[in-house]
């Protein structure tokens, strides 16, 4: 159970961080997680980190502070980017550690040059091939080897759907899978329909996802991706399609 956002095209990163901060502090919006006890009552304290492409290359920077306490944030505010992945983490099944921390960067010759993060909590096990090699403990790292497992065979946007279907025990499962040229945002039905509502805003420069609005960018036009959507994503040209999921009607004949 996590907060995470991404931003493609002119990333302001400073804004960025500060929306992190917010939604790590529980400040944005109300949902099922904290509607009893208000605002500030669902942190997530449990470490955070960021990806973001210099170049054609991947950094990745984590830490098992909370965003709101580690000065480490200051240093990268002024970071030049063109795509950009920060994930908060609220701790669910694994402890908090270095290796639990998102986001994942996985990088196969015969795949591409990932970087990976996820919201929900996955409670059954998770299948991949064996060649991949978990370094943490957590249900998140284990889908993103799933996925990939899946790609070896299956285009992206299916191997996704198939993966995220597949796992019906959990709270939810939304996902931010990105490469240099290419970002996809995976969501399913889950049980907590507003915490797991991903959204989307757009400029002409820009295109941000956040698991909430996010709050420096509230004079933007937020739309929520409706639940068990794919969202696909042109990196350079800033241009997005919709894979939606499809229902079966059984009729009786």
């Amino acid at each position: 159970m996590c907060r995470m956002l991404m931003a493609v095209g002119d990333v302001p990163t400073s804004l960025l961080l500060d929306s992190a901060i917010k939604m790590a502090k529980d400040e944005t919006s109300i949902h099922e997680l904290n509607e009893d006890l208000g605002q500030g009552s669902w942190t997530h304290g449990d470490g955070w980190g960021i990806a973001y492409l210099d170049g054609t290359t991947w950094v990745v920077e984590k830490s098992t502070k909370s965003i709101y306490h580690d000065p480490k944030v200051d240093d990268l505010r002024n970071i030049k980017t063109n795509l950009a992945i920060i994930h908060v983490r609220k701790k669910m099944g694994s402890i908090v550690h270095f290796k639990n921390t998102h986001p994942f960067h996985i990088k196969r010759k015969e795949l591409g040059n990932f970087a990976f993060c996820h919201n929900g909590y996955i409670e059954e096990e998770i299948e991949y091939c064996p060649s991949y090699s978990p370094k943490g403990e957590t249900d998140s790292e284990q889908l993103l080897y799933a996925i990939l497992s899946k790609m070896q065979e299956k285009k992206p946007v299916e191997s996704i759907r198939e993966t995220l279907e597949r796992y019906n025990k959990c709270t939810g499962t939304n996902v931010i899978l990105a490469t240099k040229e290419t970002s996809f945002i995976g969501t399913r039905d889950n049980k907590f329909p507003a915490y797991y509502n991903m959204r989307i805003a757009q400029t002409k420069d820009m295109i941000l996802i956040g698991s909430e609005e996010l709050s420096e960018f509230k004079e933007l036009e937020w739309k929520s991706i409706d639940h068990g959507d794919i969202l696909t994503i042109d990196n350079e040209k800033l241009t997005f399609k919709v894979d939606k999921k499809q229902e079966i009607t059984i009729t009786n004949n």
